[in-house]
């Protein structure tokens, strides 16, 4: 019996850890991909039509930018090949990114493709350990999967408070030291002088984003520790398992 309840406790643990990478992954595409006007508002909230003229002397509309930023989430889902990407500056078409930005995009563009993919594998695992419960317990399996989601809620929620306090404390620090673990190769610092993208999209997207994201992931998070609390606390309720503790 001993034996039985560690390996459902076991397999509980990586349902609920898979099922956090889900929601972690799915937060930040609603974030990034399905709120409406979420780009133009932080266009207009960091003025960054000005910022292109102060740095580099260029004229371009807000409609421009939204215009290349919506052809870049889609190069970053993979739904285009490249990112040559054409708009009007100082009233003729150019090409907006140069090549170093096409360099560090390619890659923002791998670690995109592959968290999807992750994604996918996840839940196929989660479907996979849902059912092999089941089978092996019925309805019973419910109470094993909310106790495991509940105690990796519990983890995942003192990582994001550290998170959180770090960023919050020098974000500009947190930043870099994202990208010098993610991107090694070091392409990813620019000179607002002669990158469009940065002046597109300056520090404070970042930090306004990276927290939507947070608070999308916490909520959807707690959402489900609801149903997780009551297949737990029913369980206990009717005596299952036998002589177990949360």
């Amino acid at each position: 019996m001993k034996a039985k309840i560690f390996f459902l406790d076991g397999m509980a643990i990586i349902f609920a850890m898979m099922l956090l990478f889900i929601l972690l992954i799915t937060s930040f595409e609603a974030v990034c991909y399905w709120t409406p006007g979420y780009y133009e508002k932080e266009f207009e909230k960091y003025d960054v039509c000005s910022l292109l003229a102060y740095w580099r002397g260029e004229e371009m509309s807000l409609e421009g930018f939204s215009g290349v930023i919506r052809q870049t989430m889609v190069y970053l889902k993979g739904g285009r090949e490249n990112l040559i990407i054409e708009t009007e500056i100082d009233g003729k078409m150019q090409e907006f990114y140069n090549e170093d930005e096409k360099s560090h995009m390619a890659d923002v563009r791998d670690i995109f493709v592959f968290s999807i993919t992750l994604r996918a594998l996840a839940i196929l695992c989660c479907l996979a350990i849902a059912g092999a419960c089941i089978l092996m317990e019925h309805w019973k399996a419910l109470y094993y999967l909310g106790r495991g989601y509940m105690r990796a809620c519990l983890l995942i929620i003192l990582v994001l408070v550290v998170f959180g306090i770090l960023a919050s404390a020098d974000f500009t620090a947190f930043f870099t030291k994202f990208h010098e673990i993610f991107f090694k190769q070091g392409n990813w610092m620019f000179d607002p002088r002669e990158s469009r993208m940065i002046n597109m999209l300056p520090e404070g997207f970042f930090s306004d984003t990276a927290l939507r994201v947070a608070l999308t992931f916490l909520c959807s998070m707690i959402a489900l520790l609801i149903p997780s609390a009551l297949f737990v606390c029913f369980g206990k309720k009717w005596g299952y398992p036998a002589g177990a503790r949360s």
